[in-house]
């Protein structure tokens, strides 16, 4: 059992059918709809509309229930829940929790958004948020905070918590007050939420709350462009005291299934580990069954049969769904069967009665392979079989071994290896491919490929392609990464990355780039395309030059990337390569900390030349 590994699953571990309001909620009682900045209350339950600009407008439910509508705003926020007379700390008024469903709706244009848990205290004066899900393509990110206290896990999730004195608009008015924010890993539409978790996690690390001024399930959007536009619908949005209401699902498990049964498999006892008591709560699934924890150590939480064999209902495969391949794991069940996830696409994962005409095959289910059809075509002289280096790719040649920066060449294939601190090496191989090792570096990267003379443009050059796979080992520590194809041109100076993965946590970010051109469908894959103008060390020295990137919206691997086919749609949007210097298969991590550490190995990486 990896600690690593319970974090992937949590957030679909997590609020399966115990929780009515996730499955049937919809918006019920008297209603009010506001069109301009109101505060206001409906049946003793506060809310508030705020927008900045653009046509917008909320309707506010006495259920608690609420939908934000925005039209062309720079920001809009709608909220809804309790509001208190700033007299009593949370401690005072008792555990509080929040039930929400989320359903977003046409939503465009969004560059930050916060969903989840929104308020105020005074005394201190701190403006807090608990961030189950947002409206913006990502996850917030570091830019939330100047103070990032690191990961957590809270209420059986994994948050990012981060810090931030600030000085601005406040209930107080133009002052200064400080921001707490907790952000989960992992987004989800709906659960529940353990808001008193959060603020004692918070008060752990010194982060302190004063007297409780609101708590209130939050919808914000925000753009910093022409504005956003969408519908964010709470069809269930619940903030309420343990013992004052018997409704809120399970609370502080977050809605997690429970097993009667002190047995477990002997998958589990195999390992050492004992099973859980009777009443467990299901905190991660993997093939050996149900993981809980007892006494901060994990126990085996029941006798469920936790993998698939290829089939699946009917009931699953009607709504569009393919059946998982078998091994899978079921990580969610409802009346239509066990789900289970491939490449991020819920799949069936056996229940109910199986389904055999499935094509359960997704069998080259990886979006690498999908998007190398047309690159195949065009190079198989170059590129035999994509399959084959995906499954068995191994080093070979002759190979060198850096220690220190180097650019150098081994079998006419270029290279490097450069870090700025730690303790790091590199081995490259004559047939292109290469390890790279790093321990407690602050800014590391290798690569290899091909090395031009900055005498012809991409066009005169030909039709260039790599080939890579990546195998991640011991990844620690990483704030920031690239994977993929890095490289240089003169006339104009231009560093340019296309990203197909990354060894850090989180895909990167909007911070990559000062202009975002926006989503690109590039050789059968959507990237985000962003555009730099910088100054700093260069292939020509301290100056200016460009930086162009490609980051691909789902990580791969392993696969074929089509190098022109980057450039071409970088040029259809005015920017302009000038003549090639290098293009290479990259590793490159980065942190903010105290440095990180891992291998990044790549079996088989190849830039070549139709």
């Amino acid at each position: 059992m990896k600690y690593t590994r319970l974090i992937q699953f949590l957030a679909t571990v997590g609020l399966v059918s115990a929780q009515n309001f996730c499955s049937s909620a919809k918006h019920s009682g008297k209603s009010v709809t506001e069109t301009s900045n109101k505060v206001g209350s409906i049946n003793g339950i506060g809310y508030e509309l705020w927008a900045d600009s653009g046509n917008n407008s909320a309707t506010f439910y006495e259920d608690g229930s609420f939908s934000c509508s925005f039209r062309s705003a720079k920001d809009y926020l709608c909220r809804s829940g309790l509001s208190f007379d700033s007299t009593q700390t949370h401690s005072q008024i008792g555990h509080m929790y929040a039930d929400f469903k989320l359903v977003k709706q046409n939503i465009q244009n969004v560059d930050y958004s916060y969903v989840g848990i929104y308020g105020w205290t005074r005394n201190p004066l701190v403006e807090f948020y608990v961030v189950d899900n947002w409206l913006s393509q990502y996850r917030p990110g570091d830019w939330v905070g100047n103070k990032k206290h690191g990961d957590f896990t809270i209420d059986g999730a994994k948050y990012t918590v981060y810090e931030n004195t600030r000085y601005g608009p406040s209930i107080d008015g133009d002052t200064q007050f400080k921001q707490y924010f907790s952000i989960r890993q992992q987004a989800r539409d709906c659960g529940t939420i353990d808001i008193t978790a959060h603020f004692q996690q918070w008060e752990k690390l010194g982060m302190t709350l004063g007297k409780m001024h609101e708590a209130k399930v939050l919808g914000e959007a925000g753009s910093n462009g022409g504005g956003t536009t969408g519908t964010a619908d709470f069809p269930y949005a619940k903030v309420y005291i343990a013992g004052q209401q018997n409704t809120g699902g399970n609370g502080g498990n977050g809605g997690n299934e429970s097993s009667a049964s002190a047995s477990c498999p002997a998958a589990i006892t195999n390992q050492g580990y004992k099973c859980c008591k009777s009443g467990c709560v299901v905190v991660y699934t993997d093939a050996d069954g149900d993981w809980g924890v007892e006494n901060n150590d994990w126990c085996g939480c029941g006798n469920r049969k936790t993998t698939g064999d290829g089939t699946c209902p009917a009931t699953i495969t009607n709504q569009g769904y393919k059946c998982c391949k078998s091994g899978c794991v079921t990580i969610y069940t409802d009346a239509d069967g066990d789900w289970g996830v491939e490449n991020n696409e819920w799949c069936g994962c056996g229940g109910g009665q199986s389904n055999n005409n499935n094509n359960n095959n997704n069998n080259n289910n990886n979006n690498n392979n999908n998007n190398n059809n047309n690159n195949n075509n065009n190079n198989n002289n170059n590129n035999n079989n994509n399959d084959n280096f995906c499954s068995s790719a191994k080093h070979s040649g002759q190979s060198v071994t850096e220690y220190s920066n180097k650019v150098g060449n081994i079998g006419g294939i270029g290279y490097e290896l450069w870090s700025d601190s730690g303790n790091n090496s590199a081995t490259f191989y004559s047939d292109g491919s290469f390890s790279c090792s790093f321990r407690s570096a602050k800014d590391y990267l290798c690569r290899s490929g091909l090395s031009f003379d900055s005498t012809k443009s991409y066009q005169q050059i030909g039709h260039m392609y790599a080939d890579f796979k990546l195998v991640k080992q011991n990844i620690q520590n990483v704030d920031y990464s690239y994977v993929g194809i890095y490289g240089w041109t003169r006339n104009p100076l231009v560093e340019f990355y296309i990203v197909d993965n990354w060894l850090s946590q989180y895909r990167p970010g909007d911070w990559v780039g000062n202009k975002k051109h926006g989503d690109f469908m590039i050789d059968g894959a959507m990237y985000t395309v962003y555009e730099n103008t910088r100054y700093g060390p260069s292939i020509d020295g301290n100056t200016q030059f460009k930086q162009y990137f490609s980051i691909r919206q789902q990580a791969r691997d392993c696969g074929t990337i089509d190098i022109n086919a980057h450039f071409q749609q970088w040029e259809k949007l005015g920017m302009r390569m000038g003549q090639m210097h290098e293009a290479k298969v990259l590793g490159e991590a980065g942190s903010n900390g105290a440095g990180t550490s891992g291998t990044a190995d790549f079996p088989y990486a190849k830039v070549y030349i139709a």
